[in-house]
């Protein structure tokens, strides 16, 4: 196997950062010696007629996209729902169903031309016309996912295959973000009809044929797709499977041609004659507060908590090194990376001592709240280690522990937990971590909380393409970061992994997280 070793890009096409690879190293464990590589060429002699099947960690919540409140729904999305632009592994966006992407001089406009002659699996067109109304959906009521297009202030149609869009600010992440959930375009018919939350209708290169929600979803082969080579199976099945071990055994058994794995099962997939990819991304695991609860409304605290979380041993214990410990929320090579702050150890390095001290100043000397974390093995485990260092400090952490809309549901909306254990899931763009989880107005900021120089230097980076232009105030953002930390609380920096067997080809692993699957081969009769 090759080694892959380079750094992370997550960054649109306009502000691509270099990339470089080195030497393969001696065989060894963890991220240090990584032997495996990111992607698997598409084989020649794959069979067209055969089936695929995959297991991921969650299901999709909805098949509606602007009802959706979990990034991971988008795994179950691509196979049916094409976006407006498409994100690459090294994280440069190119177009999709928008042939040309092109910015305004002063970055307040940016025009889509689209492809022409495309319709909807349920036979109507796409156009200018279907596109405002897909636009103007992600942004309106009831929609879960209008942050993602929060710079927009208008949608407006130039001709039947053109559409101009008027942004009052933050164009830098606005590409990324069309090629994620607030660029999927579905059907306008089905969505007046209500049809979406239980059926997709969109354009992409298979159709469901039968959804066992909570289970499994079946898709074949859309006719007379634009994009052939995203067909290179007829058929595939995804199954929700949280269980880390029930993957593990299906794959093992041969129940499933590839699944979403941990890094630290690689090895043993691989001695299973698996073959494992892995790409550092730029999701991270947290712990979060709801700094509108006392006493997490005080930057003190946040302090200490940050000071009483041991990011090397989580990452060494749960992540076999695959997990990159930093406070800070963006990856290095992002533009928004900070040298100057670096993992940000020095500051908040663990020191439970010094973390349990702070907490006595500010007279919290005992403590009893809940975490909502995903009901998969990893994050319960991960709620287990988070458990026992705050304990340390005198904090009791009750875990509940369930599927990822519930848990949302629960410390976004209902306010029932104060904290919140997770993966990040948003958009490879340092904007819409600040828009997703910072802003005063964001679904993972529940209070409310307003951080003015977070807010204002976010802004700043997020209006322009020009990664020059981006950085200065990324740096800044992060100065204000570390004096005063936010209720978002980052641990490590996940290298994500899949596994597949060793005929499946036309796979990897993106630096945004996701693995792709589009154009995925099989090599066997099915």
């Amino acid at each position: 196997m090759t080694r892959y070793a380079k750094p992370l890009v997550g960054l649109v096409a306009a502000s691509l950062l270099l990339a470089g690879c080195g030497d393969a190293p001696d065989k060894g464990t963890g991220a240090e010696n990584n032997e495996y590589g990111n992607s698997i060429e598409v084989a020649d002699d794959f069979n067209p007629d055969s089936h695929f099947t995959w297991a991921h960690t969650s299901f999709a919540s909805t098949w509606d996209p602007i009802k959706s409140i979990n990034g991971s729904d988008q795994n179950f999305y691509e196979p049916v729902y094409d976006r407006l632009l498409f994100e690459e592994q090294d994280g440069t966006v190119v177009p999709m169903l928008a042939t040309e992407f092109t910015p305004s001089e002063d970055n307040k406009k940016l025009t889509l031309t689209l492809q022409e002659g495309l319709s909807f699996s349920d036979g109507a067109p796409f156009d200018a016309e279907a596109v405002k109304f897909n636009l103007d959906r992600v942004r309106g009521e009831g929609s879960n996912i209008a942050g993602e297009l929060y710079q927009v202030d208008s949608v407006n149609i130039i001709d039947p295959l053109t559409i101009e869009l008027e942004l009052s600010g933050g164009i830098g992440s606005l590409p990324v973000a069309l090629a994620n959930r607030a660029g999927i375009m579905v059907s306008p018919e089905a969505a007046k009809a209500g049809d979406l939350e239980s059926e997709p209708v969109g354009i992409g290169p298979y159709v469901t044929t039968d959804i066992a929600p909570g289970d499994s979803v079946d898709y074949a082969l859309t006719e007379d797709y634009w994009d052939t080579d995203a067909q290179r199976v007829a058929t595939m099945t995804y199954k929700y499977m949280p269980d880390d071990q029930t993957r593990l055994n299906a794959l093992k058994s041969g129940e499933l041609d590839g699944a979403r794995v941990n890094a630290d099962e690689m090895d043993i997939l691989a001695d299973a004659g698996l073959i494992p990819l892995v790409e550092p991304s730029s999701l991270f695991i947290y712990f979060m507060v709801n700094a509108g609860m006392e006493p997490f409304d005080n930057p003190e605290v946040r302090k200490a908590l940050n000071m009483a979380i041991d990011r090397e041993a989580i990452s060494e214990g749960l992540y076999d090194g695959y997990c990159t410990p930093q406070v800070q929320p963006f990856p290095e090579g992002s533009v928004g990376y900070s040298e100057k702050v670096g993992d940000g150890l020095d500051v908040y390095g663990y020191d439970p001592e010094a973390a349990k001290q702070i907490l006595e100043e500010e007279g919290v000397t005992e403590l009893s709240v809940a975490t909502a974390t995903p009901n998969v093995t990893i994050y319960t485990k991960l709620s287990e280690v988070l458990q026992s260092e705050l304990k340390d400090i005198g904090i009791d952490l009750t875990i509940n522990s369930v599927p990822p809309a519930e848990m949302v549901q629960q410390f976004s909306v209902d306010q029932v937990t104060e904290t919140f254990t997770s993966t990040a899931t948003g958009i490879n763009d340092p904007d819409v971590t600040n828009s997703r989880y910072i802003s005063a107005d964001s679904l993972f900021n529940p209070a409310n909380v307003e951080y003015p120089d977070l807010q204002k230097y976010g802004d700043e980076g997020a209006a322009t393409f020009d990664p020059a232009e981006r950085k200065p105030a990324y740096e800044k953002y992060m100065d204000a970061w570390m004096e005063t930390p936010p209720h978002l609380m980052p641990i490590c920096m996940l290298h994500q992994s899949i596994a597949v067997a060793d005929y499946v080809s036309g796979v990897s692993e993106k630096a945004n997280g996701y693995p792709d699957l589009r154009g995925v081969a099989v090599s066997k009769e099915s």
